[in-house]
Protein backbone atom coordinates (compact mmCIF):
# COMPACT_ATOMS: atom_id res chain seq x y z
CA UNK A 1 0.00 0.00 0.00
CA UNK A 2 1.47 2.66 -0.91
CA UNK A 3 1.89 6.39 1.23
CA UNK A 4 1.22 9.71 -1.04
CA UNK A 5 1.83 13.18 0.25
CA UNK A 6 -0.98 15.73 -0.15
CA UNK A 7 -1.25 19.75 0.45
CA UNK A 8 -4.94 20.93 1.90
CA UNK A 9 -6.24 23.42 -0.44
CA UNK A 10 -7.66 25.43 2.57
CA UNK A 11 -4.75 25.55 4.88
CA UNK A 12 -1.67 24.51 2.62
CA UNK A 13 -0.90 21.80 5.45
CA UNK A 14 1.31 18.91 3.79
CA UNK A 15 0.50 15.58 5.22
CA UNK A 16 0.84 11.66 4.29
CA UNK A 17 -1.80 9.51 4.31
CA UNK A 18 -1.87 5.83 3.64
CA UNK A 19 -4.04 4.82 0.19
CA UNK A 20 -5.34 1.52 -0.39
CA UNK A 21 -5.67 2.32 -4.07
CA UNK A 22 -2.56 2.94 -6.16
CA UNK A 23 -4.07 5.83 -7.83
CA UNK A 24 -4.81 7.84 -4.40
CA UNK A 25 -7.97 8.42 -4.45
CA UNK A 26 -8.84 8.10 -0.67
CA UNK A 27 -6.88 10.61 0.93
CA UNK A 28 -8.90 11.79 4.04
CA UNK A 29 -9.58 14.87 5.17
CA UNK A 30 -6.51 17.24 6.16
CA UNK A 31 -5.54 16.46 9.71
CA UNK A 32 -4.70 20.17 10.65
CA UNK A 33 -8.09 21.99 9.22
CA UNK A 34 -10.53 18.68 8.40
CA UNK A 35 -10.98 19.98 4.75
CA UNK A 36 -11.47 17.09 2.00
CA UNK A 37 -10.15 19.38 -0.68
CA UNK A 38 -6.10 18.62 -1.32
CA UNK A 39 -4.33 17.57 -3.93
CA UNK A 40 -1.57 14.86 -4.12
CA UNK A 41 2.10 16.19 -4.54
CA UNK A 42 5.52 14.61 -6.21
CA UNK A 43 7.85 13.62 -3.92
CA UNK A 44 11.11 11.73 -3.64
CA UNK A 45 12.00 8.77 -1.73
CA UNK A 46 14.54 6.39 -0.92
CA UNK A 47 15.20 2.86 -0.63
CA UNK A 48 17.57 0.77 1.45
CA UNK A 49 20.27 0.54 -0.44
CA UNK A 50 23.79 -0.84 0.10
CA UNK A 51 25.49 2.02 2.09
CA UNK A 52 24.98 4.31 -0.35
CA UNK A 53 23.10 8.11 0.12
CA UNK A 54 21.24 10.14 -1.47
CA UNK A 55 22.96 12.84 -3.90
CA UNK A 56 20.65 15.84 -5.06
CA UNK A 57 23.82 17.87 -6.42
CA UNK A 58 27.12 17.65 -7.06
CA UNK A 59 27.96 16.85 -10.95
CA UNK A 60 31.51 15.25 -10.12
CA UNK A 61 30.45 12.63 -7.75
CA UNK A 62 30.72 8.99 -8.95
CA UNK A 63 26.67 8.16 -9.40
CA UNK A 64 26.49 11.45 -11.71
CA UNK A 65 25.81 11.00 -15.03
CA UNK A 66 28.89 12.03 -16.75
CA UNK A 67 31.67 10.02 -18.55
CA UNK A 68 33.22 7.55 -17.15
CA UNK A 69 34.93 5.59 -19.62
CA UNK A 70 33.34 2.34 -21.34
CA UNK A 71 31.57 2.95 -24.80
CA UNK A 72 30.91 6.01 -26.44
Amino acid sequence: MPIYEFKCKKCGNLYESLCFRSNGEDKGPCPSCGAEESEKQLSIFSSGGSGSSLDLGGASSAGSCGSHGGFS
